[in-house]
């Protein structure tokens, strides 16, 4: 009996060290997770940082770079002949205000630029609310700004051929491209919708022509494809980044029927 009752304890004792083994592998995965979390939830921008006094009008560039690094960079210093600084140390970190001064989702890096008026940050810094990511992040200066303005890059060369197109508006009930060739008809499965953007703030703004009850509203523009995935420079508040379609700026426009005039 003795010897049952031992072999009995035996066996619950080795259940029940086999349980722990198994829950402790069951929780280790779920640690980790927490922990990896954890680590990138931590905010690494200094708050006690306070801005100079100076305010200054920067005109500034995006640079594709590639990694967790400051991005922008002053126009002026682009061709910086100052051999004491290192390229990389001209690049800054930019921070809006406030959210409505977030860059619009029409910015493309590579055909605009800004304008934007504010202060740098005493210390060189991250961007407030930056989180610590993987990769490391050097320090650098940063620029709190209070005003923006997107502006065209002159060197900008679309490599989309001149080219005329006759457009009508479509009145689709979306935030979308409305534009689009009237040689297409109703062939959906061959129809492409554009975006329209005037070269010049004096041009017609094609998308003010229709007023809600002017159908059909027909016009031959002049211009280039100046993006295959992209966005007019125009306020776009409502739209989305899936909506993001052709975008041909135009630097002649022609109303050729608008409704029944």
């Amino acid at each position: 009996m003795i010897i049952k009752k031992n072999k009995l304890l035996i066996l619950l004792l080795a259940i029940a060290q086999f349980s722990c083994v198994q829950t402790k592998k069951q929780i280790e995965p779920i640690k980790l997770i927490e922990q990896a979390e954890n680590k990138y939830n931590k905010v690494i921008s200094d708050s006690t940082n306070t801005l100079i006094d100076k305010v200054e009008d920067l005109e500034v560039n995006y640079h594709i770079i590639g990694c967790a690094c400051p991005n922008w960079i002053r126009t002026k210093d682009e061709e910086n002949t100052d051999t004491t600084k290192t390229f990389k140390d001209l690049y800054i970190y930019i921070e809006p205000a406030d959210s409505t001064l977030d860059l619009p989702i029409y910015f493309e890096p590579y055909r605009h630029k800004l304008k934007i008026r504010g202060q740098f940050y005493e210390r060189k810094d991250y961007p407030k609310g930056t989180i610590e990511m993987e990769e490391p992040m050097p320090k650098a200066k940063v620029f709190r700004y209070t005003n923006i303005e997107v502006i065209d890059n002159p060197n900008f060369k679309p490599e989309s051929r001149t080219e005329t197109l006759t457009l009508i508006y479509n009145a689709i009930s979306c935030t979308c491209a409305q534009w689009s060739e009237t040689r297409f008809g109703n062939k959906n499965d061959t129809k492409q919708n554009f975006w329209l953007e005037p070269a010049d703030k004096k041009l017609i703004n094609a998308d003010t022509i229709f007023n809600g009850e002017n159908l059909p509203v027909i016009i031959k523009v002049t211009g280039q494809v100046v993006t295959e995935n992209g966005f007019p420079k125009r306020d776009l508040a409502k739209v989305s980044q899936k909506e993001a379609g052709k975008v041909f700026r135009y630097t002649n426009i022609e109303v050729v029927r608008n409704g029944d005039k």
